[in-house]
């Protein structure tokens, strides 16, 4: 996991900045369950979730999901939800080969160092013809965000979408030296912040520090400046076969 990721997830309260902000997305079917929808998931199967976070995918554990994180907090929230979580990167899985019906990486193979031997890593624990399916972000995802935190100098840590280095412009290739039959849906929404706290907590989330009251005052007046606050979105869902 790069360095930046390290930083990002030592707690959950960045993660969670940023997952309270696109509760105020316009999907009227929210994106962890519209991501549910396209999981090929049946009963009897045993599947790997890499990166899973504080399990936000899940309303509760599910038999035969396996839920790994690089993140000591994460998987400690993991397991006060009732999980059982296993602590290691994507890109070193401690699983013997084949023993996986399918795989998902939500929204974090572009915090492994180098993804396509993150992805190598989950085609080889996966059984033959098994289901993967990752999501990611592409160009203009969020930019209005990106555009507020240059015009303030805020440094953030993540490069904007399109310079992802697992982004919707680059998956599909990626993904091909893997695995078959990859597929890629587009989720239509944006965000429409109610106001100016929700915005300035996600941009103060993406610093590798605790943002300075001046630069806070500085986020908020740019945002409040910016009536009627819009985010575009442009997240994408990978379907492909070991």
């Amino acid at each position: 996991m790069n360095v930046h990721a390290l930083s990002q997830y030592r707690t959950i309260d960045r993660l969670a900045a940023r997952i309270a902000l696109h509760r105020h997305s316009t999907n009227p079917r929210p994106w962890h369950d519209w991501v549910r929808d396209h999981l090929p998931l049946r009963a009897g199967q045993r599947v790997l979730e890499v990166g899973a976070g504080t399990g936000a995918l899940w309303p509760q554990p599910v038999d035969g999901v396996v839920p790994t994180d690089f993140s000591p907090a994460m998987c400690t929230t993991l397991r006060d939800k009732g999980f059982g979580p296993i602590r290691c990167s994507a890109d070193a899985l401690p699983f013997t080969a084949g023993v996986f019906d399918g795989a998902v990486a939500c929204h974090m193979l572009y915090h492994v160092d180098e993804p396509a031997d993150a992805l190598a890593e989950l085609r080889r624990v996966l059984r033959p013809r098994g289901w993967f399916v990752a999501t990611t972000n592409g160009a203009g995802h969020m930019a209005e965000l990106w555009d507020v935190a240059r015009t303030v100098g805020l440094p953030m840590a993540f490069p904007e979408a399109a310079n992802l280095s697992f982004n919707a412009e680059n998956a599909v290739a990626l993904l091909g030296r893997h695995f078959d039959g990859v597929e890629v849906i587009r989720y239509e929404d944006e965000i429409r912040a109610p106001g100016v706290e929700p915005v300035v907590a996600y941009l103060a989330s993406c610093l590798d520090r605790d943002a300075t009251d001046e630069e806070l005052a500085a986020l908020h007046d740019e945002v409040a400046r910016r009536r009627d606050f819009r985010v575009g979105k442009h997240s994408v869902l990978l379907t492909a076969q070991g």
